[in-house]
């Protein structure tokens, strides 16, 4: 009875590959995902599949698609609904704060080693296909050919090694069907971004680099202003005396003062 059920899947296989000519790609995983500084990951994996190839045979998508997934290793575990539009239908796959330990299966591999985490997915043809391979694994690597990835990952930390497309802390692979693909897709990233030197300038004084209050700044302003203070406080106290000095000074006329007696010319007796 298995054999039975390997032969014919291995045949709708068979009718997959051969409209290879007629159609863009077997199945498609789109995957967008964001790994948190807390080792947890939000975002969405997207496996379909051409409706054309899933109605083979007069089946249902939903039971072509079954079968046809059955040729994918397992994904990552997460809340999964069906996905349909109007040319491809499939599963779609969202994470929300799961953990990285939570986050494992055969295809999509992501941990964390150290200060470092690390990204792969093995595009080796002898992983896909299912039990195809035991009966033609030319077959299995024309399957993985008509597969089609495209992947965006954004790291915590700054993206130190990767096969894909570097933009800032992300890295995008696009690999479309009918193309040779690379034997994996590999990323290596820390676990977090490094501080800038204002930023551990402001540290080693006391700032607050976190959005806080700005007492440094507060406290600084503070003295400025006593300083400022201080200063106009002892102008004003000198011009008080010198007004002081002025008033009990002796005037001559129209306010002139008064020539200082000397020897030569005594004052009055």
């Amino acid at each position: 009875m298995n054999t039975r059920l390997d032969r014919g899947r291995a045949f709708r296989l068979a009718v997959c590959l051969a409209l290879v000519a007629m159609l863009t790609g077997c199945m498609q995983l789109n995957i967008g995902l964001t790994v948190n500084a807390d080792d947890t990951i939000d975002g969405q994996l997207l496996l379909t599949a051409d409706k054309r190839f899933l109605t083979i045979g007069n089946r249902t998508v939903q039971v072509g698609f079954a079968e046809l997934r059955q040729n994918i290793p397992t994904l990552p575990k997460g809340e999964e609904r069906v996905y349909e539009n109007e040319g491809f239908y499939g599963s779609l796959i969202t994470y929300h704060h799961t953990p990285l330990k939570e986050f494992t299966s055969e295809s999509v591999k992501l941990v964390r080693e150290d200060d470092l985490y690390r990204f792969s997915l093995p595009l080796d043809p002898k992983k896909y296909g299912g039990k195809v391979a035991e009966q033609d694994p030319l077959n299995q690597a024309k399957f993985m050919q008509l597969m089609s990835f495209e992947i965006s990952l954004t790291f915590p930390g700054r993206v130190i090694d990767t096969n894909g497309k570097r933009i800032g802390r992300s890295v995008i692979w696009k690999v479309v069907a009918n193309q040779e693909k690379p034997l994996e897709l590999r990323a290596v990233a820390e676990a977090a971004a490094k501080p800038s030197p204002s930023a551990t300038g402001a540290a080693a004084t006391g700032g607050d680099t976190d959005g806080g209050f700005p007492w440094l700044l507060v406290i600084g302003a503070v003295v400025v202003l006593l300083l400022v203070g201080g200063v106009v406080a002892v102008l004003l106290l000198r011009r008080r005396g010198r007004s002081a000095t002025a008033a009990t000074t002796p005037t001559g006329p129209a306010g002139t003062p008064a020539p200082t007696p000397s020897a030569e010319h005594p004052g009055p007796v």
